[in-house]
């Protein structure tokens, strides 16, 4: 399946040879060397008054048999990296008519796709050469955004029901429908440009953008990736953090294990598993935010309840409406142990208890029977 994707390649450069000359790489005379607003489509952050220089790396891209063509990396003033990027320019033929598709693409510094600039100029086409609306760019935004595309899976001859070759073998001109399976994610009419577009970005480039970062890296990366609002910054820096450094962006930390997705929260509780024996008032604000985790952290906090401070316990107590019956018993345990009850725990106790709003008072009820 990979040699007839690979012989259709080389089919369109042929084709676009015959129209545009020899297949080397085209010349790019609007790559953009200083940065200075957002991509249009982006999926990072992009801080106003943001100005970042291009500046070239050793590595390039193959785009089809057409040649190698460079990727660069944008620097702040500071000269740290932000951004890599390239400007490709690739055949794409369709009905024996072939055009050139300018797109530049851009990868995070871990190598996942970023976001892409259209060309103003050259604007992508879809079949018949019909020019892409906003809402197609935007949908090719989407697909990239999917690093587990079926486009990963497939081969692009079996992306269609029976393709039945016209003229021209190009892969757009395949007379066959686009199966069901990918036809809601690709742009109508453009399925050979979003397979293109798609094995771009999470070809092997991404390992080589991610190694190219990996060799440059300093503590000051890791802390600007954990201030970061992307998620893979993030459990990066994390994961690559020091004791030292955890301490040094405690503050950080606990906010992330607030606001982050429960896969940044269960890695930071688990990484701070000791902390909650020893440092059980230093741990607080992770307690604090029990009525706004995910039910699965929530359990992964639970299981230091024995550690946690008289006032956490206090507080854990008022909040029994935010627990899942499993976590209600765990915490009714854990005062099973205690030598003695305060009189404020045992008075949100009995609130509970007494609700008519709660489906699980009567677990409650049960331990105050019990421990009366």
């Amino acid at each position: 399946m990979r040699r007839l994707a690979l012989g259709i390649l080389l089919l369109l450069t042929h084709l676009c040879e015959a129209q545009f000359g020899s297949a080397v790489a085209f010349p790019n005379s609007s790559e953009k060397t200083v940065l200075d607003k957002s991509p249009e489509f982006f999926v990072l952050n992009w801080k106003q008054g943001t100005i970042l220089n291009r500046s070239e790396t050793p590595m390039e891209i193959v785009v089809d048999s057409v040649g190698a063509q460079k990727v660069n990396i944008f620097r702040d003033n500071s000269d740290a990296p932000v951004l890599y990027s390239s400007n490709i320019i690739t055949p794409v033929c369709a009905d024996g008519d072939c055009r050139l598709m300018h797109i530049t693409l851009y990868w995070t510094l871990l190598g996942d796709y970023a976001g892409f600039d259209r060309s103003s100029e050259e604007p992508l086409t879809k079949h018949d050469h019909d020019e892409f609306l906003f809402s197609d760019y935007w949908k090719l935004h989407e697909l990239l955004k999917d690093h587990n595309s079926i486009l990963k899976r497939r081969a692009i001859d079996e992306l269609v029901t029976k393709p039945k070759p016209s003229t021209v073998e190009g892969v757009d001109a395949l007379s066959g429908a686009t199966i069901k399976e990918v036809k809601e994610s690709v742009v109508s009419g453009a399925l050979y440009s979003c397979y293109v577009a798609w094995h771009l970005v999470h070809g092997e480039i991404k390992d080589q953008i991610k190694a190219f970062t990996v060799a440059q890296q300093t503590e000051q990366m890791w802390v600007r990736m954990l201030n970061s609002e992307h998620t893979n910054y993030q459990m990066y820096a994390l994961e690559n953090l020091t004791k030292n450094q955890y301490d040094t962006n405690f503050s950080r930390i606990s906010t992330l294990f607030k606001s982050g997705i429960p896969l940044v929260r269960s890695f930071i509780i688990k990484n701070l598993a000791e902390s909650f024996s020893k440092e059980p008032n230093k741990m607080q604000p992770f307690w604090d935010a029990l009525p706004y985790i995910d039910i699965n952290t929530r359990s992964l906090l639970l299981q230091h309840i024995d550690t946690a401070s008289e006032a956490t316990v206090t507080s854990i107590s008022g909040q029994l409406s935010v627990l899942t019956k499993n976590q209600i018993r765990d915490f009714l345990s854990h005062l099973e142990n205690e030598t003695k009850i305060s009189s404020e725990i045992l008075k949100n106790l009995r609130a509970f208890a007494d609700s008519s709003k709660e489906k699980n008072s009567y677990l409650v009820v049960q331990f105050l029977e019990d421990n009366s």
